[in-house]
């Protein structure tokens, strides 16, 4: 089978997405399978032609940079700056469009997995094309409330690209029941439950890191600096704890995002709120290396996942592969896999007093660490193998290739004539222009 996976990052990028993409390729390649990575470049301004690149396993990426940048340049003159960037989606969209109309035919492509978030799966779907599902892990529309986004016009043309995708695939792939239930309330289209691609990378790339808090333990949160994430639940967690001197410190590794309530980023938000906490009780790694993760991982005593909702966390598998034992909130995607004192401690979001009791247990306690970890990783490693999870996808994707569905549509630049007219052209050129004179 030819299967081509159209994802808006992939490695070297950073990031779930790109995370997610690379180990499905490698589990489906693995298998026997051919792999088309649809993605595009952003490394660079100048415009390049698009470039091939095929690596081992039968694995071909397709990096769009020309093909990507025309579009995106067009459309960055119809929008203000910042934001969510529909620009980018829809240049996104429409350049992946674009080579699959050229190329599924010639490459023999059975499937394409499109990613959820950003709506790229709308520009897909079409009679003529293969059948398009989604990887469900997350659209933006989805986590919107949680972060508090304020709504503006790219805001709501990118959540209208996501509906539309989940309305008209061929088949939606979700990752948890949790997950699977959300999505179902937008959509009447087939939503499979499936086991994530997961594969233990970081477990191989260990760095002796010698230099890392050697005289001290702490424990790990990984992930973004956002509300989602349940950053201000775990900082009121940690001012209801008290800790001996030197006892346990937290590290947060991951990027810094925005607060949207205030407009600062998050790591200054903290900083203001928690002064007796941030960079004194917990210590932020901006996007530490693999490697330094890989350490990050296995040198903590546990990890805490506070999130307040999440499609899935793949750090909660992660932490299961390196044995360590996990804080986890039931309303993460993951949680599914979890049960309260056997494999992980399960607690309610946003409960910070729960969080802080869950902390005190595990930091009072080496052998409830150590059982926890040892039971997560037994569970995990038996239902995340390869073969399963290959298996259970390939199944997946044969039942929607044979299947006949109605749910077609066509999406192209028209779409966007509203979004692209001369007064936005001339509004957006104009404030530019001031925006460059005040700053001069």
């Amino acid at each position: 089978m030819t299967i081509c996976i159209a994802t808006s990052n992939y490695t070297p990028d950073i990031g779930g997405i790109a995370t997610f993409s690379r180990r499905l390729a490698k589990i489906l390649a693995t298998a026997g399978h051919t792999i088309i990575i649809l993605t595009i470049d952003l490394t660079t301004e100048v415009i390049e032609p698009d470039s091939h690149e095929k690596i081992e396993n039968n694995i071909l990426i397709i990096r769009l940079k020309k093909s990507f940048r025309t579009k995106y340049i067009y459309y960055k003159k119809y929008f203000k700056e910042g934001s969510i960037d529909a620009p980018y989606w829809i240049a996104t969209g429409l350049a992946m469009q674009e080579w699959i109309s050229n190329n599924y035919k010639s490459y023999n492509i059975n499937v394409i997995e499109a990613s959820a978030y950003g709506g790229i799966g709308a520009f897909l779907i079409e009679k003529k094309y293969p059948p398009v599902l989604l990887s469900g892990h997350g659209a933006f529309f989805q986590y919107k409330q949680i972060n508090k986004n304020k709504e503006n016009v790219q805001t709501k043309l990118v959540e209208k690209l996501e509906l539309l995708a989940f309305k008209k695939a061929n088949g939606i792939i979700s990752h948890s029941p949790l997950s699977k239930e959300d999505i179902e309330q937008y959509t009447t289209t087939k939503v499979h439950l499936a086991r994530i691609a997961f594969l233990p990378d970081y477990n191989t790339m260990i760095d002796n890191d010698s230099e890392l808090l050697p005289d001290k333990k702490y424990a790990l949160v990984v992930g973004g600096l956002q509300q989602l994430k349940g950053t201000f639940a775990l900082f009121d967690a940690l001012n209801n704890i008290e800790f001996k001197q030197n006892d346990l410190t937290i590290i947060w590794a991951g990027s810094d995002h925005f607060y949207q309530k205030t407009g600062r980023l998050m790591s200054v938000e903290l900083a203001i709120k928690y002064p007796d906490i941030w960079n004194k009780k917990i210590f932020w790694e901006n996007n530490p290396s693999d490697f330094r993760l890989a350490s990050l991982y296995k040198n903590a005593s546990f990890i805490i996942i506070p999130t307040i909702w999440e499609s899935f966390n793949v750090i909660s598998l992660e932490a299961a592969f390196f044995k360590k034992a996990i804080i986890i909130t039931e309303t993460t995607g993951s949680s599914y896999l979890f049960e309260h004192k056997e494999n992980a401690i399960v607690i309610k979001p946003e409960d910070s007093q729960g969080l802080a009791k869950a902390i005190t247990e595990l930091n009072n306690s080496n052998e409830l660490c150590l059982r926890l970890g040892e039971a997560s990783y037994n569970s995990m490693t038996v239902y995340f193998s390869i073969n399963k999870i290959a298996e259970e996808r390939i199944g997946i994707y044969n039942k929607t290739i044979n299947t006949d569905n109605q749910n077609t549509m066509h999406l192209d630049s028209s779409y966007f004539r509203p979004y692209t007219t001369s007064s936005r052209r001339i509004y957006f050129f104009c404030r530019k222009a001031i925006k460059k004179l005040i700053n001069w």
